[in-house]
């Protein structure tokens, strides 16, 4: 029975543990419905060349800063590099079912938004499979989240006051380094608390 749809005949392929294409994680035979099964056999062939984009995006960047370039050709290396960013932030994981395996930081080895059908059908043919509405847990711990918060306002208020006061211009890209450092110290603070339930809303601190 495949954990898509509950299809009676389904196609048992190689599904990767991730939606990240840099993570060396394993993969994992899953039975899909046949179309699922498409996009995951054209995922996994697509994924050895999943490298060249980013290299091409990096290199348009490099070229935008080289400020020795004419201007014609800065801005389109911005172009190709905003455009890169763009469509790798929209297309990061399609191709994979909602059903990507993951290993949980315990140990736990969960499939997401598994029909409840199918999951009750699995449950009965293997007295190991539980099933469970719980939100998975955050990969790491809350003591790592809110140390790197720490560190990452901590870094960003420093870096700040060095280029405020340090009496030259500064290159563009360490003034921007700032709001980066702000916002992700900011979500890496937030990801502190548990994952709440699909539905329910996130209120915080508690």
């Amino acid at each position: 029975m495949a954990i898509t749809d509950g299809t009676a005949d389904p196609d048992w392929v190689e599904v990767p543990m991730s939606r990240w294409r840099f993570r060396r994680q394993p993969s994992l035979r899953l039975p899909l419905d046949q179309r699922s099964a498409r996009r995951i056999r054209r995922y996994n062939r697509l994924a050895p060349w999943s490298p060249l984009p980013p290299v091409v995006g990096l290199l348009a960047w490099l070229t935008w800063l080289n400020g020795d370039l004419p201007q014609p050709w800065r801005s389109v290396a911005l172009g190709v590099a905003v455009g890169y960013f763009v469509v790798w932030s929209a297309l990061r994981g399609r191709g994979l079912s909602r059903q990507v395996p993951f290993l949980t930081r315990f140990g736990d080895l969960r499939v997401p938004e598994v029909p409840l059908e199918v999951a009750f059908e699995w449950i009965a043919q293997n007295p190991g499979v539980t099933a469970t509405d719980e939100p998975a847990p955050r990969p790491h711990s809350p003591r790592f989240y809110g140390s790197s918060a720490v560190g990452l306002l901590v870094a960003a208020a420093g870096l700040f006051a060095v280029l405020e006061t340090d009496g030259r211009e500064d290159f563009i890209l360490l003034w921007l380094l700032v709001p980066v450092l702000l916002v992700t110290g900011v979500s890496m603070a937030l990801r502190t608390q548990p994952p709440a339930k699909p539905g329910t809303g996130l209120t915080w601190p508690n």
